[in-house]
């Protein structure tokens, strides 16, 4: 029976089928985990943060040592669910939450979706179906900065670990860095690659197997 269960989540437009995916499940096996994962179609209907929260709450089981792992959009999913669900990073089996390039926030440039917004109010004009996903879309813009603060400072939890990639251009690093400032307590890695990491998987795959086992002693 395995001693302790790790929960991965995949990035925007992977799988749990994914390179990083399995080779977290590569190690989980070999230290003696229980590897989990689910397929979540990220921002799409079914899957929005604040339907994947509900179904992370049936997912996640706490009886036993366990991990969170999560990949970018993963990652923010991770965060996510912390800061909804308290209860879940002051217990005492959560042994380490592991995000690999995680992005505290969906909307880190407001200006830039304007004309997303100018081209959501005619679609107004043209019919009803495209009323739900305006307003989906303004609820997401909601639930992404109203729970952006939070987000970044469960970061600097001492359960948390984050790792970065120093060459990103999909994840703005610069909240990090600027907590990184404040809290020196943050638990950071920084890799020389870019967002997908593969260049550095060896390495990330070092880190992740120094963090379970010291998180397990």
């Amino acid at each position: 029976m395995a001693n302790f269960r790790v929960y991965h989540l995949h990035g925007l437009g992977s799988s749990c089928e994914g390179t990083k995916a399995g080779e977290v499940k590569r190690l989980t096996e070999n230290l003696g985990g229980e590897f989990n994962c689910i397929t979540l179609d990220y921002l799409r209907k079914g899957a929005y943060p604040w339907e994947v929260l509900e179904t992370l709450k049936g997912w996640v089981k706490t009886d036993k040592p366990f991990l969170l792992i999560g990949s970018s959009m993963g990652a923010y999913t991770w965060l996510d669910f912390l800061v909804n669900s308290p209860e879940v990073l002051s217990n005492p089996n959560l042994k380490r939450v592991i995000l690999i390039t995680p992005p505290t926030t969906l909307f880190d440039n407001l200006q830039k979706w304007n004309p997303l917004y100018g081209k959501e109010k005619i679609f107004l004009l043209y019919g009803g179906e495209y009323i739900e996903d305006y307003k989906t879309f303004i609820r997401l813009m909601h639930w992404d900065i109203k729970h952006a603060n939070g987000r970044l400072l469960t970061l600097a939890h001492p359960k948390v670990v984050s790792v970065v990639a120093k060459k990103d251009t999909v994840v703005d690093n610069t909240p990090v860095y600027k907590l990184k400032e404040v809290a020196k307590s943050l638990n950071l890695y920084e890799l020389d690659d870019d967002h997908t990491l593969h260049n550095r998987l060896d390495e990330l795959m070092g880190i992740l197997r120094g963090e379970i086992e010291k998180s397990l002693q």
